[in-house]
Formats: C-alpha cells, structure tokens, sequence
C-alpha cells in the first residue's frame, strides 16, 4: 500500500540514506528536480510544444 512504502521509504531516510520517490506523478515532487531551471530550458528546447509526457511537470500544467 502507499501508506507502508512511506513508511519503508521513511525508515531509510531515518538511517540516513536519501530517498527520490519513484512512485510519483509529478516529477518536482520525486526529491531530483532542480531548482537552478536548466532542466526547464532544456525541456523547453527539445519539446517547444510541451508533446511529451503532458503533465508530469506541475509548472507546465
């Protein structure tokens, strides 16, 4: 269930390792979005129209 692989994910953060949640719709959301926007411009450069994967990105929409 979701409520127990928070709590695993939980336990391992709390034995220091870092946890990136793939089990996330939006990818800010997942702990490896960059906050600098090179990931943005880049995204913008190679897919102007916002084509692939519509919606994984909560500042896209």
């Amino acid at each position: 269930t979701e409520q127990r692989l928070n709590e695993i994910m939980k336990s391992f953060e709390a034995d220091g390792c870092m946890i990136n949640n793939p089990h996330i719709f939006k990818l800010e959301d997942g702990g490896r979005f960059d906050s600098d926007g090179r990931k943005m411009a880049f995204r913008k450069s190679v897919d102007p129209h916002g084509l692939l994967n519509p919606g994984k990105l909560r500042s896209i929409g």
